[in-house]
């Protein structure tokens, strides 16, 4: 990878260390489309890999903007963060970022952004793969986890990412790792002007724009 290219990671964070919750990815741009080299990883939560996979693709980039499945925030008050509420108001359903059962999700995403921001010097944005699926209209109603549901997802992404069928060949990917490609489709969107901000005082959340030309500013 060139040292003079934007790399777009998409990170989808788990928290379990004892099964592999964790998809990481990355895209770069090739003749204006976002192209992926490489099949992403799919590991336990752990910190130290999580990072030095970051690292890596940072030594070999000129900038880097990471798109990471977790809140990178807390609500003001409550349970719920300004975002979430607007998203839950459009019928795309979330976690509540304040409920305590979720604490150490948002703990180790929150840490992870201070971290690649001060040791990558990346650009870190909140994403959320399923809203970018339903606004990118791809497999809105399927299980993602269940065979059938990751094979429409993964073929209605090839749609929009070269090289995903050549890389992946006759493998169908893990929904972690299919998140986080879509984690980095976001940051790619983000990068190239054609994301959309549904934010509120605590917190922003990054999507796809629904056309080039309009933003959704209904959320």
């Amino acid at each position: 990878m060139s040292n003079s290219r934007t790399v777009f990671i998409g990170v989808d964070l788990g928290t379990s260390m004892l099964r592999k919750s964790t998809g990481l990815a990355y895209l770069i741009e090739k003749n204006g489309k976002p192209l992926i080299e490489a099949l992403p990883e799919h590991t336990v939560s752990d910190d130290k890999k999580i990072r030095d996979y970051l690292t890596g693709l940072s030594e070999n980039s000129g900038s880097r903007i990471i798109g990471i499945d977790a809140p990178l925030s807390r609500p003001e008050h409550g349970t719920m963060r300004e975002c979430e509420r607007r998203l839950r108001k459009h019928g795309i359903p979330c976690y509540p970022s304040g409920a305590q059962w979720v604490s150490r999700w948002v703990d180790k995403g929150i840490e992870l952004k201070k971290w690649a921001e001060a040791e990558l010097d990346a650009r870190v944005i909140e994403v959320y793969p399923y809203a970018a699926r339903k606004i990118l209209h791809i497999g809105i109603d399927e299980k993602k986890k269940s065979k059938e549901g990751r094979k429409v997802i993964q073929d209605a992404l090839s749609g929009f990412i070269a090289g995903l069928d050549e890389i992946t060949s006759d493998r169908l990917l893990f929904d972690d790792e299919l998140d986080a490609i879509l984690s980095a489709y976001v940051a790619y969107c983000e990068g190239n002007g054609i994301a959309s901000k549904i934010d509120g005082e605590d917190g922003v959340i990054y999507v796809p724009m629904k056309r080039l030309n309009h933003t959704i500013n209904e959320y």
